[in-house]
This record gives structure tokens, sequence and C-alpha cells, in this order.
């Protein structure tokens, strides 16, 4: 039986969501290119030592061991699959290895809309931050995330909102400037 692609995620309370916004963008390019995978849930604690423990290479900047991962099979049944992790990676890893359908990577709309996603994020981070421990976490990955994210300088709120809407705007104006419902327009 041939193995599947297994995308690494982090756990919430039950039943098992995904939430996290990093692992969604990896789901939504398998779920676009219809690649067959199961998902392995992990607790905020569990993330590094587990990864650790299948012989995943740690970035080689920032946190060594990161969620989104996924394990791509080989094609060859004598060879040993590949780990990748961090979701940009992920979508190049899988747009190579399955390119169809396209996801246009070259367009020149991507580095504006990283660019602007990652100042909306930046500036929300507090809006978000504030909510994860109580409403999504189960007990070990609550304190695990109370413990190693910086809760006491996030600012949430209106203050976040009106800080972020002119990049949220900008955002809105590229997907309004092909008709939506994606920055390059439609599908197809």
């Amino acid at each position: 039986m041939a193995e599947e692609i297994t995308l690494f995620d982090l756990s919430s309370k039950p039943p098992n969501k995904a939430w996290s916004l990093n692992p969604w963008k990896t789901r939504l390019v398998l779920n676009y290119k219809s690649l067959p995978y199961k998902t392995h849930w992990l607790e905020l604690p569990d993330v590094a030592p587990h990864l650790r423990f299948l012989s995943v290479l740690p970035n080689a900047k920032g946190t060594p061991y990161t969620i989104p991962t996924i394990y791509l099979p080989s094609c060859n049944s004598q060879l040993k699959g590949n780990y990748v992790m961090d979701s940009k990676a992920i979508v190049f890893a899988l747009e190579n290895k399955y390119p169809e359908p396209p996801l246009h990577l070259d367009a020149p709309q991507l580095a504006k809309i990283e660019e602007l996603w990652t100042q909306a994020i930046k500036v929300l981070r507090g809006v978000v931050n504030l909510r994860i421990p109580s409403t999504l976490l189960n007990e070990s990955s609550r304190k695990y995330f109370e413990e190693t994210v910086d809760l006491e300088t996030a600012v949430g709120g209106d203050a976040a909102w009106e800080e972020a809407r002119p990049t949220l705007e900008a955002i809105a104006a590229m997907l309004n400037e092909r008709g939506g419902p994606f920055v390059l327009g439609g599908i197809g």
C-alpha cells in the first residue's frame, strides 16, 4: 500500500479542528491539488520532541521545529520519503512534486500579498493571541503557549483593527483588482 502525505498540525480542544494560520496554508494547497493526506495532531510542547524523534532536520534560522511540517512519501518504493517544514517551503515542495493544478508561484502579485499579509498579522497578532489559550487549546498546549508567547504587550481590540485597516484595505483592493475571489481572480 502506498504511503500518503502526512500533515503535522496543532491540536485543539476536542474535536480536533484546524485553527493555526500556517498549517491552513498547507491544508489549502493539499485540498486544491486534491492530494490525499492524513493529519497528525500535536500538542504545542510535543512538536519539537516528536519531530526530532522522526529525524526531521531543524530549521536553519528561528525556531528549530515548527508546524506545519509534512511528510512527503517517495515515488520510489526503495527510497524513504522526506519531511518539509515551513509553509512556504512546503508549498514549493508540493508544487514541484505535484505541478497540477498549478499554483502560479511566479505571479508578480505573490510578493506583494505576502508583504501585506505579514503586516496585517503582525498588527492583529494581539487580537488573536489573547483568545487562543482559553478558546482553542488543551491544557498542556495552553500552559506552553502562555509560557512562550508574550501576551503582556499584545495590543488587541479596536486599536489593533484601526492600525491594521490600511493594510487590510490594500489586501481587499488586490482581491478586487481581478474580480476575486483570489488575488489572481477566479479559478481556471
